[in-house]
C-alpha cells in the first residue's frame, strides 16, 4: 500500500486523513469544553458547599455577630490550591478570615441563594463563592457575608489530565482507524487492478470482452470497456472489409487502365489510337465512379456507430437533391413532381447518410430509368413517412430485388461499376431502423420506398 502521487487511492487516503483530523479535532474540543465545564462544575459545589458550613455557624448574639468557623470546611478544598475566606457583618466589617480580602458583594442577589464569580488575589486568578445570611438587626444591609475562594489550579489540572487522556485516545483510534481505511480502500481498489492486469496483458488485435468477477460498482466500468471493445472491434471490422473491397474491386479495372495505356503506347495507327483513348477515358470515368462508389460506401458503414441524429425535414432534404441532380441534365425533358404535405416531415438521422441515399436512388433513375417522368411522393402512413419515388422506366425484375441490396452483385443489362448505389441505400436503412421496399404500381410504373419512423 505505497501512496503514489496524482493516484486514487493516495487521493482517497488523503481525503480520509483530512476526514479523520477534522473530526478529532472537533471532538478534542468538545472533550476539552466538556471536562473543563465537568471540573467547574465539581468544584463550585465544593466552594459553595464550603461557604454554606461556614454560613449555617454565623449567627447574631448579644448584638453582634459571631461566627465559628468548621474545621471540616476547609478540608474539603483541594489541598494543592490556595483558599481565602471572610467573614463580613452588616456594617461591612471582617469578623474573621483574611481582612485583606474584600471582593465586590453583590447585595442584591445574596437573597437568590449561593453566588459564585471569578476573580484574582494575591497574583492568583481565583473563584469565589458569596452566601448571605440574613441577621436582625436594622440598615441599608442586614447580611453577614460568608466569601469563600479557592484558587483554579486543581480545576485547570484535572481538565488537562482529562483533556490529555482523551486525546491520547482519539489519537491512537485516529492512527488505527486511518490504517483500517488505508487497508479497506486497497482491497477496495484492487479490481481496478484486476482490469488492469487483464487488459495490459492481452493481445492488442484481441477485442473479446473481458471476464473478471468484480463488485457491482465496478461492473459499470467493464460494461463500458467492453462496449468501448465492442465498437473498436466493429469499427476494425468496417475497416477491414472496406480495405479488403477496394483492393478487390479495383484490381481488375486498374490492370484494364494499364492494359489500354500499354496498347496505345505501342499502336501506330491513328484511327486504332483514338479507339484507345476513348476507351481510356470510358475507363478512367469508370473508375473514378467505383472509388467514388467506395468511399461513400465506406463513409455510411464508418458514421452508421459514431454520428449522432438530428431532426430532419425529409421534404426539404428531397427537393434539395432533386434540384441538385436535375442541374446537371439541363436539356433533359423530364416530368419531375415532389408532392409532400405543408407541414414539415420530420425524422431523426444523419443528414449526410440520409442525402447520401436520397442521391443514390435519384441517380439510379435518371440513368437507368424515368425516360419521361420522376416523382417523389412523401406519405404520413400510421407513424412513419414513406419517400416513394416512382418512375416510368423498366425498373428491377422482382427477381432481383434481393441481389441489389448486396454490395458488389453481379450486374444485368451490361451495366458497369460495383454496383453500391442500392446497397448505400440499404446500409443506410439498416442504420436509421428504417426499411427500403421496391414495388410495381398498378400502372407498371416502378417504385422504390423508404420507410422512416416519424419524429416528433
Amino acid at each position: 500500500m505505497i501512496l503514489v502521487l496524482n493516484s486514487l487511492y493516495a487521493r482517497l487516503v488523503t481525503r480520509v486523513g483530512v476526514v479523520l483530523v477534522v473530526s478529532a479535532a472537533v471532538l478534542l474540543f468538545a472533550v476539552w469544553w466538556t471536562t473543563n465545564f465537568a471540573a467547574r462544575q465539581a468544584y463550585d459545589r465544593i466552594l459553595t458547599s464550603n461557604a454554606l458550613q461556614i454560613a449555617e455557624n454565623t449567627w447574631f448574639q448579644n448584638g453582634a455577630v459571631t461566627v465559628d468557623v468548621p474545621i471540616t470546611a476547609r478540608t474539603l478544598l483541594a489541598p494543592e490550591d490556595k483558599t481565602y475566606y471572610a467573614v463580613v457583618d452588616p456594617n461591612g466589617r471582617t469578623i474573621a478570615g483574611d481582612i485583606h480580602f474584600k471582593p465586590s458583594i453583590p447585595w442584591d442577589a445574596l437573597r437568590d441563594g449561593p453566588v459564585l464569580s471569578d476573580g484574582v488575589y494575591d497574583g492568583h486568578p481565583i473563584r469565589i463563592a458569596i452566601v448571605g445570611r440574613r441577621m436582625p438587626v436594622e440598615g441599608p444591609h442586614s447580611w453577614a457575608v460568608i466569601m469563600v475562594a479557592q484558587t483554579t489550579i486543581a480545576r485547570s489540572s484535572f481538565a488537562r489530565s482529562l483533556t490529555a487522556d482523551a486525546f491520547l485516545v482519539i489519537l491512537v483510534m485516529g492512527v488505527l482507524t486511518l490504517i483500517a481505511a488505508m487497508f479497506t480502500l486497497h482491497q477496495a481498489l484492487a479490481p481496478l487492478k484486476q482490469i488492469e492486469e487483464a487488459i495490459r496483458k492481452r493481445d492488442p488485435l484481441e477485442l473479446s470482452p473481458l471476464s473478471l468477477d468484480v463488485p457491482v460498482e465496478i461492473r459499470t466500468l467493464v460494461d463500458t470497456v467492453n462496449g468501448f471493445m465492442r465498437r473498436l472491434a466493429t469499427h476494425q471490422a468496417v475497416t477491414r472489409r472496406v480495405i479488403g473491397d477496394a483492393a478487390h474491386q479495383l484490381r481488375t479495372p486498374v490492370t484494364a487502365l494499364l492494359s489500354r495505356i500499354e496498347l496505345l503506347s505501342i499502336q501506330t495507327d491513328e484511327a486504332q489510337k483514338q479507339a484507345h483513348l476513348a476507351r481510356l477515358r470510358v475507363l478512367t470515368r469508370e473508375l473514378g465512379q467505383l472509388v467514388n462508389q467506395l468511399i461513400n460506401h465506406a463513409m455510411v458503414q464508418q458514421r452508421a456507430e459514431t454520428t449522432p441524429f438530428t431532426t430532419i425535414d425529409l421534404a426539404e432534404l428531397v427537393r434539395t437533391e432533386l434540384a441538385e441532380a436535375l442541374s446537371n441534365e439541363p436539356d433533359r425533358d423530364l416530368d419531375v413532381a415532389v408532392n409532400a404535405p405543408d407541414a414539415a416531415c420530420l425524422v431523426r438521422g444523419d443528414p449526410t447518410t440520409l442525402r447520401e441515399a436520397v442521391k443514390n436512388i435519384i441517380h439510379n433513375a435518371l440513368r437507368y430509368g424515368a425516360p419521361s417522368l420522376l416523382q417523389v411522393d412523401i406519405v404520413r402512413k400510421q407513424r412513419n413517412w414513406e419517400v416513394r419515388f416512382l418512375d416510368d422506366g423498366p425498373g428491377i425484375p422482382p427477381a432481383d430485388w434481393d441481389r441489389v441490396r448486396r454490395p458488389f452483385s453481379s450486374r444485368s443489362g451490361g451495366r458497369s461499376g460495383a454496383s453500391l448505389g442500392l446497397a448505400i441505400v440499404q446500409e443506410v436503412m439498416r442504420t436509421h431502423r428504417g426499411k427500403l421496399r421496391f414495388a410495381l404500381e398498378s400502372d407498371g410504373r416502378f417504385m422504390v420506398v423508404l420507410i422512416f419512423r416519424a419524429s416528433a
